[in-house]
Formats: structure tokens, C-alpha cells, sequence
């Protein structure tokens, strides 16, 4: 729990422990951004707690961590989304909050193909 407002606060090793607003709003646009051209690809939002993830249907979905995140992705669209995670991934960098996210995405994406869909 946080000291100074009081909510949950999850482990996660991709956000480590700047929990702040302005970290959640770049972890949903890099996710956007990566999920732009993937069929059915959802919305996301940030907020205070986590945050929110729209499917084409209309059903929300709160996450509180990253994985959460990419784990509501679609499993249809596993092997676009993670051309897209690579493409993002040669353009990114390996440093930074917005790397780290991609990286994790490409690599749960990764698990997704190998094992198969679990919905």
C-alpha cells in the first residue's frame, strides 16, 4: 500500500517503483502505439490504480500491472502483435520505461505462440 495515497500498490519489475500517473499514461500509449494496426486491437487508458483496457466489444477490463496488460490482448492477433513488438522493439532502444514494456510484451507474446491460447 502506497504511504501517500493510500491504494495498492502491485510488483511489477516493468514500472519498478514509479507508480505515477505520467508512467501509466506512457506505458498505455506505447501499447497503443504498438497495438495500432492489430485487429480488434483495445483501447487503454491509465489510471490512479492501473489501467483499463477496452475491447472492440465494449467489455473493460481493470489490470495492474503490465503483464496484465498485454495478457488482455486479443490471442488471435498473437503472431501480428508480436511483428509489431519486434518492429517497435528495433526502434526503441534497450533503455527506458517504454523499452522495458515492449520487451515484455514481445516476450509474453513470444510464450502465447509457443504454448497456444489459454481463453
Amino acid at each position: 500500500m502506497c504511504g501517500a495515497c493510500g491504494t495498492t500498490v502491485y510488483p511489477d519489475p516493468v514500472m519498478g517503483n514509479e507508480h505515477t500517473l505520467r508512467n501509466r499514461i506512457l506505458v498505455a500509449r506505447t501499447v497503443s502505439s504498438v497495438c495500432a494496426g492489430v485487429p480488434g486491437a483495445p483501447r487503454i487508458a491509465a489510471l490512479a490504480a492501473g489501467w483499463s483496457v477496452t475491447s472492440a466489444t465494449g467489455s473493460i477490463l481493470l489490470c495492474h500491472t503490465v503483464a496484465d496488460i498485454w495478457r488482455a490482448l486479443p490471442v488471435r492477433s498473437a503472431s501480428v502483435l508480436q511483428h509489431a513488438l519486434e518492429v517497435r522493439a528495433l526502434t526503441e532502444g534497450p533503455v527506458g520505461l517504454s523499452a522495458r514494456v515492449v520487451a515484455l510484451g514481445l516476450e509474453l507474446t513470444r510464450q502465447r505462440l509457443l504454448v497456444g491460447p489459454h481463453r
